[in-house]
């Protein structure tokens, strides 16, 4: 279940949640405005380089506790 950003047009509150396949839009938990705009996530953003590897492996060598290396 993705979790996503959103802001509310109506009141600018910015939260984020979890959204399940099977809900619709969520309401803003401060007016409760169904008209919101979904922000694009950090978690969704390519790494830097374009590679696959998430933005930590990218200091080279293993990074930390999976030993994965990418460059």
């Amino acid at each position: 279940m993705p979790i996503y950003g959103y802001e509310c047009k109506e009141c600018g509150h910015q939260f984020q949640t979890l959204v399940r396949s099977s809900e619709k839009t969520p309401a803003c938990p401060s007016c409760e405005s169904k008209d919101l705009t979904r922000q694009l996530s950090l978690i969704a953003a390519p790494a830097k380089g374009g590679s696959d590897a998430p933005a930590a492996c990218e200091m080279g060598g293993g990074c930390g506790p999976c030993g994965c290396r990418f460059n």
